[in-house]
């Protein structure tokens, strides 16, 4: 944190005021230490702490003592309302029979919102509403949380609700410990390795992965971890632990010997004889010969935070089946990432590594990883994969950067669902044969070279393309993209003139090299986030896209000048809640009364110069009836006309959205372009 607010306020000027915002220090020095890094000066600057403990609030404010606010407990009406429209979905819903053992608990919970929370979303887990099971809850929440609210109180209302979840949530409860604090932790990683760890009990005929996810979404439910991230269909993507519930996953942790977590390499030396899990965080240098002294033939799991290079030797591991190394930026090393040990990890099924300014060294072996199903890596450009890479038959899920180069041999990677980045710099050999990937479900395919390339090769490659894509029977999300649009791959993509067989169960699709938009989009009904890039909008091309019954985002980046309106008719997009538009004429876009009945975010890209010669601000913004935010984002010089015209436009909507408009001063790029 230290050096946090070193790098903010480098620079800073005694003139300049800032607003700092300290979340949750848990020691009076640790403030000592911030306070060290801040410009002091009269400006009237101000520094906001927060803390649980109180003593703590009073070192911080030591020479205004008055400063410390202690922020007041939930009323009893607030209490009740968060508490029944966890479990009912409103108070007046709970039935009369409950209403005084529902007292009786809210006021043990002593207005604590993450108490309440926790306590009725164990309630509202529970499939029937009996009363003898909400008098259980009460009374085995205790009394002196209603006295005393404390950490000790807290602990014992979130180790009520660990107690009572069924025995497999309670292994991918604890598994959360492996994470630093406020880490935000990506659902695809987590249920990857609980299939990894063997935590999942396959179904006949159900993919394991469901049921992971399924884990998931039940510790979401309980209110066990919070959403971060959420895409356009509502699914939450990445979550994270409060550091209540982390500390209670961290005790339950140490007492069962499930993980072991550290941060200095030292205390390794007094750990257990046997590590099942390690965690490290670590940073700098670290003395090497610390790692031979302790036992690890046993560890499973193996994850490495922090600016370290440093790694236990990896042949102590025996029995290791996921291994996560994230390395953080730090100070430029030419130091290497040697990972040529690991390809004796017979039972390794999850391996992600992320050091994106360092250098890696994959093992020429790996194709002695035969139980593999996961391999992410983010390293620096110069990567090459090894060419036995494309032998790991069990090998589910590939992501690599986007200039790597695959070796020859791609048509044997049978078992691919996820495929990025595929670039088309790759072979036309290895383009043919991602037809034999008939799993695939998720596919980015990237190019940025067009310069390197002979034309004649590259649309060879563009075709292949268009023939092997097709030929995929089970694609979800397809991104295409480019840093530019080269006229070869528009021209191929075009030729899908007919709905390709392998975009039935299309849900997200993405692609910046269209003509016009394709006819054929508008049959995939489970199509919920489009983004295309097009030269030109024809007739009633808004028409196909209106009929899409579940899209929900709409990105359309117009490249060419449109030559007449485009009109979003008053019926049609019925679920659509972001629409973002880019378009040189942002005045020939007008809604009708009754348009995009959903939408809550409307985004404009546009350019200042010229914009108001053809009419200005998009007509009609005023019958999007559900808008809740205007973003424009204006490129050029002198856009400040443009910016206060679409201020005006937010400020008259019966609505009154939020107008977030922002001077890119950059031009925006159109065909039309006029400076």
């Amino acid at each position: 944190m230290n050096t946090v607010l070193k790098v903010a306020t480098r620079g800073m000027h005694l003139h300049v005021r800032y607003l700092i915002v300290i979340d949750d220090i848990w020691e009076a020095p640790a403030w000592d230490i911030i306070r060290c890094a801040l410009p002091e000066n009269i400006n009237g600057s101000r520094v906001l702490i927060t803390t649980r403990i109180e003593t703590v609030a009073r070192a911080c404010c030591a020479k205004n003592i008055e400063c410390v606010y202690k922020m007041k407990a939930l009323s009893d009406q607030d209490s009740r309302s968060l508490f029944f429209k966890r479990i009912f979905g409103a108070e007046e819903a709970c039935p009369p029979y409950l209403m005084e053992v529902s007292a009786q608990i809210l006021k043990k919970c002593g207005g604590l919102p993450l108490a309440i929370i926790t306590t009725s979303s164990l309630i509202a887990s529970q499939p029937s509403k009996l009363k003898e099971h909400w008098e259980h809850v009460r009374d085995s929440l205790g009394s002196s949380f209603e006295v005393s609210p404390s950490l000790d109180g807290m602990r014992q209302i979130l180790n009520l609700s660990y107690i009572n979840l069924p025995h497999y949530l309670k292994t991918c409860m604890l598994y959360l410990g492996i994470y630093p604090e406020d880490y935000t932790i990506n659902k695809n990683d987590l249920v990857r390795q609980w299939v990894s760890e063997g935590f999942i009990c396959e179904g006949r005929g159900t993919d394991p992965e469901d049921i992971a996810k399924s884990y998931f979404n039940e510790l979401i439910n309980r209110s066990l971890i919070q959403p971060v991230d959420t895409d356009y269909n509502g699914e939450v993507m990445s979550c994270r632990v409060h550091d209540m519930m982390l500390d209670l996953i961290l005790y339950k942790s140490r007492e069962d010997n499930f993980i072991t977590v550290m941060d200095d390499i030292q205390d390794l030396t007094r750990q257990p004889a046997k590590i099942r899990r390690l965690s490290l965080s670590l940073d700098g240098a670290i003395d090497e010969t610390v790692g031979r002294s302790f036992q690890l033939s046993q560890t499973r799991m193996l994850a490495r935070f922090g600016t370290s290079l440093y790694l236990p030797p990896i042949l102590q591991f025996k029995h290791l089946r996921v291994l996560t190394i994230e390395i953080s930026s730090g100070p430029y090393s030419s130091e290497l990432l040697d990972l040529n040990g690991i390809c004796h990890l017979f039972q390794l099924g999850f391996l992600k590594i992320i050091a994106s300014d360092r250098h890696v060294v994959l093992p020429s072996k790996i194709g002695r990883l035969q139980q593999l199903k996961t391999f992410e890596i983010d390293v620096r450009s110069d990567l090459q994969l090894p060419s036995e890479i494309v032998h790991l038959s069990r090998l589910s899920h590939l992501i690599v950067p986007q200039r790597v180069i695959f070796p020859n041999g791609v048509s044997n990677m049978k078992s691919l669902r996820t495929l990025r980045c595929f670039h088309l710099r790759n072979s036309l050999d290895n383009i043919k044969g991602l037809r034999e990937l008939t799993n695939l479900t998720n596919v980015e395919i990237g190019y940025s070279d067009y310069t390197s390339t002979n034309r004649d090769e590259f649309a060879a490659k563009c075709r292949e393309l268009v023939h092997a894509l097709g030929n995929i029977c089970s694609l979800k999300c397809l991104l295409i993209h480019s840093d530019y649009q080269p006229v070869t791959l528009r021209a191929c993509l075009d030729s899908w003139c007919s709905v390709p067989t392998s975009f039935i169960h299309l849900q997200s699709f993405r692609a910046m090299c269209f003509s016009r938009i394709p006819g054929w989009i508008g049959q995939h009904h489970s199509l919920y986030d489009l983004e295309l890039s097009v030269q030109d909008v024809y007739g009633d091309d808004f028409g196909i896209l209106s009929q899409l019954p579940s899209l929900v985002r709409l990105y359309l980046y117009i490249d060419g000048v449109p030559k007449d309106k485009i009109i979003i008719r008053g019926r049609g997009f019925p679920v659509l809640k972001h629409f973002t538009v880019g378009c040189f004429r942002i005045s020939y876009l007008a809604f009708e009364a009754g348009a995009m009945p959903k939408l809550e975010r409307l985004e404009l890209c546009f350019n200042a110069h010229g914009w108001d010669r053809y009419g200005g601000v998009p007509a009609g913004i005023e019958y999007l009836s559900g808008l809740k935010e205007i973003v424009g984002y204006i490129g050029g010089l002198d856009a400040e006309s443009a910016e206060s015209a679409l201020r005006d436009v937010a400020g008259l909507h019966p609505g009154h959205p939020v107008s977030n408009i922002k001077l890119t001063g950059a031009y925006f790029l159109f065909d039309g372009l006029e400076v």
